[in-house]
């Protein structure tokens, strides 16, 4: 296995200084403008309060530094440089910085993983985002050109044994062990685009994915856009997030399983009109529905748009396996097929004795809810009886007068007089309190705007 040390990249660029050549495996150029990076991980000349911009390479034109072996120990990308993976890249042993404004670009067949001993720092700006994005020109990318973000923990799941195998690897690591806390990085002013592809059926790579993540580790204005398979999925671990946007995941766009337990807050989803299933995918565990810690995601203040008519297998929420839930003071619509629709007596027993609560929403435009009522399930609950447990949370269908659901160039700043703006329950748990309901405050700023991108 092919390994890169900070010492090791930093020879590499300085063998690379001169003129400008191809790199013959990415089609991207190679400068001597490279000599600017530090990959030694001294963060003395990260900007401040300054233009975080500034300095920064041209995402379409700025020089290019490829990366084809493993990181070791400590390491820093700069923005000066636009960072390549030619193949899928471990960081082991040690931390990846990544300072704001930095654009890294996937080949085909690559992806970036972060490994149980190491940690991704990954904080970017409002005005300088961290851009993970398609090698290939704008106009022609698409999902799956690269394989995205994964982060491999140590916190507990409720696997068998307490680990698992990742998917989407010919050799798969590990995740998952007994430290709570365990810290994965932190994640801010993150986009990560067009990424995702499939090793075998049931084994896929998503945008970003988070294995057995823990407390410690911190996710904040964080976007996925067109990836194939899952926006972002959990398995196990326990952090919270806030300011996320998934938009045009070509499956799920949040799925939580194997005992995944955290608070999400200010949610924006946006599935693409012509493919897409579940906004919310929530499941406990798929051999053993009782396994413990249970599936717990929560989400306080969400703004969740379907498909539309042309969304043939959209759907809000699907919950299954014994998971709890949680959806509070959210905006959901859109939707082709059932807002909630409930899978297996162990999750239907769990909303009984109060572990599923959906309370405080507007919905709109939407299929009704529903039940699994395939032969040989075992739901006792019929669909009337699901939208009754809805209505009985305060739920309420309702225009939310948005500014606009449109795809590709969404406004989602509710009108004045929105009924949005106000009727808000208490979240509880660790969420801010809001009067407001949806992911932006009516008449507020729209925290969406600025670092996101949705062009397709």
């Amino acid at each position: 296995m092919k390994k890169l040390s900070g010492l090791l990249l930093c020879a590499a660029m300085v063998a690379a200084c001169g003129d400008a050549t191809e790199n013959e495996d990415t089609g991207a150029s190679e400068s001597d403008s490279n000599s600017g990076a530090d990959p030694t991980g001294d963060t003395d000349d990260v900007p401040g309060d300054t233009d975080s911009s500034a300095g920064c390479a041209d995402p379409n034109s700025g020089p290019t530094m490829g990366i084809n072996a493993d990181i070791e120990g400590d390491m820093m990308l700069t923005c000066d440089t636009i960072w390549v993976l030619e193949d899928i890249i471990f960081v082991n042993g040690g931390t990846l910085t990544i300072e704001p404004g930095t654009t890294i670009k996937g080949t085909e067949g690559s992806a970036l993983v972060i490994d149980q001993d190491a940690m991704l720092i990954a904080d970017g700006e409002p005005d300088a985002p961290i851009v993970m994005t398609s090698i290939q020109a704008e106009g022609s990318r698409g999902r799956g050109d690269w394989g995205g973000l994964l982060l491999l923990g140590d916190a507990p799941t409720n696997l068998e044994g307490g680990t698992g195998q990742a998917e989407g690897f010919a050799n798969p690591p590990s995740y998952g062990g007994s430290d709570s806390a365990h810290n994965c990085g932190s994640l801010s002013y993150l986009r990560v685009e067009w990424a995702g592809f499939a090793i075998a059926e049931g084994s896929e790579l998503n945008g970003i994915t988070f294995y057995a993540c823990g407390t410690d580790t911190s996710v904040s204005h964080v976007q996925v856009h067109m990836g194939a398979d899952d926006g972002i999925e959990m398995f196990g671990g326990e952090f919270n997030a806030d300011h996320l946007v998934v938009t045009g995941a070509e499956d799920d766009s949040i799925d939580c399983d194997q005992g995944y337990q955290g608070d999400l807050q200010y949610v924006f989803i946006h599935q693409d009109p012509a493919i897409g299933d579940n906004a919310f995918e929530w499941s406990n565990q798929g051999t053993n529905f009782s396994a413990t810690p249970v599936t717990s995601p929560a989400v306080a203040n969400g703004t969740i748009i379907g498909s539309g008519a042309g969304g043939d297998k959209s759907k809000g929420m699907t919950l299954k396996e014994g998971t709890e839930a949680k959806l509070v003071n959210s905006i959901v619509g859109n939707f082709t097929n059932e807002l909630v629709f409930l899978q297996n007596r162990e999750t239907q027993a769990i909303a009984e004795d109060g572990g599923i609560v959906i309370e405080g929403n507007l919905y709109f435009g939407s299929g009704a809810a529903g039940v699994d009522e395939e032969e040989g399930s075992d739901v006792t609950w019929t669909a009337d009886d699901l939208q009754s447990f809805l209505d009985d949370g305060g739920n309420v269908e309702v225009d939310p007068t948005l500014g606009s659901a449109q795809w590709g160039s969404p406004d989602i700043m509710p009108a004045a007089g929105s009924p949005a703006e106000s009727g808000a329950v208490a979240p509880g748990d660790s969420f801010e309190a809001t009067d407001y309901v949806g992911a932006v405050e009516p008449g507020g700023d729209d925290w969406t705007t600025g670092w996101t991108n949705y062009s397709i």
